[in-house]
Order: C-alpha cells, then structure tokens, then sequence
C-alpha cells in the first residue's frame, strides 16, 4: 500500500521527555503517590480494558480503589492534579528541532497528518507551537483502549479514512507504539538511538530530518508497494 499519512505520538516524540521531566519535578515530588497509583491503574486497564463506562470513570474507580478514597475525589484529583497542572508544564517545552519543518513538508506533499496519544490533547500541541491543521488528533482514551492495544490504532486509521498499513505512525516507545502499531498492520518509524535486534519498526531515527528523508524516499519510488524492513539510524 502507498503511504498516505503520518501520525505521531506526544510524549517523548514530539518534544524531548527530558524536559518535560525537569518542568514536571515539582508535581511529581508533591503528588508521586497519586502518580504511582496513575500509573497502576492504567497498566491495568492496558492489560484488560474495562468498557463498561466512560474511561476516565473507570480509571477514576480503579485509582479510588487503590487509595481508599472515594470515585468522585479519585476523579477530581487526576482531573485537577495531572490534566490540569501537569498540562500546564507544556507551556514551558519546546518541540524537537526540526519537527515543525518536517510536518510542514508532508503537509505540502499532500500527506495527512494525525495524532494518537495516550493521554489527553487538550491545549498541548498550541502549547508546543505545534497547532494544525492537523487531520485528526486524539487520545487513545476516548477509545476506551490504551496503546498498545490494536484498537487504538485502528480509531486512528479509520479517522483518517484510511487502511492502516497507509499511515506512518512515529512514536518513541518500542512496547506502546512501535509493537502497537505492528499489531494493528501499522507500520511504525521509531525514535531512538538504540533499537532493539530484530525491531518491528520500519525505521529508526534519532532526528526528525532522517525522518523527513525517510518518508521522501518511499514518496519518491516509483516501484513502491510497501514500507521496507527497518533502516537503522
């Protein structure tokens, strides 16, 4: 299949996670118990999905239970503590170099571009200077499935009304996006410096120009049928 868009992942891809974790020292060290307990419940609901409510519902009931405190107080401090302050650290990053550009240019190649994070969008991509058009850009919460669930990466796909093995997807962690997407027929570019023997992903990276070049090469094929097996960096 052509490639006809690219889609990203947020944290850890689009900006540097360093960063983020040195904005974020504050919050983490006033609230690491709620945080732990955060990251708990949604490793449990990677591994089961409960759809029987609203995600946000049901990990506010998962995260209560852990803490011994009620739903509706569970709710408000992943609400008031993380989505709202922890958001506001976003303010402060700034984008890869070289991102912005890059985007642009698939963008004027005529690709659609998305995004899929597992956290909330909100206001995050104005906050990098990272604003559209973009195509679509979702959470995989409102799906009710975390990554690496297929599922997820399906939503993606059927948002952009395209088949999955069509969209690039480009993410910084090998188990939620590069395995994730493999699972839904995705094929997936991978930031690091270090890829795994044998990676599922069809390309590695470590700047957003080999990136750039990367996604121009396949463009330019004429005899192209598909993303070829991984390139390292």
């Amino acid at each position: 299949m052509p490639l006809r868009a690219v889609a990203f992942d947020v944290d850890g891809t689009l900006y540097p996670n360093a960063s983020m974790y040195l904005h974020s020292l504050g919050l983490a060290l006033t609230n690491l118990r709620l945080l732990k307990t955060l990251e708990r419940a949604r490793i449990e609901l990677r591994d089961k999905p409960d759809l029987s409510d609203d995600f946000h519902r049901v990990q506010a009931r998962l995260v209560a239970s852990y803490l011994h405190i009620s739903p509706e107080r569970a709710y408000a401090l992943i609400e008031g503590r993380v989505y709202t302050h922890w958001y506001k650290t976003f303010r402060k990053l700034r984008p890869f170099e070289g991102l912005n550009e890059c985007i642009g240019e698939f963008r004027k190649a005529g690709l659609k571009v998305g995004v899929l994070s597992d956290f909330p969008i909100r206001h995050r991509l104005e906050d990098l200077g990272l604003e559209g058009p973009w195509d679509c850009a979702f959470s995989s919460e409102e799906t009710g499935y975390l990554k690496p669930h297929p599922q997820a990466f399906q939503v993606l796909a059927n948002r952009l009304g395209m088949l999955p093995s069509e969209i690039l997807y480009v993410g910084n962690s090998y188990t939620y996006d590069v395995l994730g997407a493999f699972s839904a027929g995705m094929p997936c570019a991978h930031l690091t410096g270090s890829p795994p023997v044998n990676s599922r992903a069809v390309f590695s990276f470590v700047r957003y120009p080999q990136l750039r070049d990367f996604v121009f090469r396949q463009l330019d094929d004429p005899e192209y049928n598909g993303l070829p097996g991984r390139v390292p960096c």
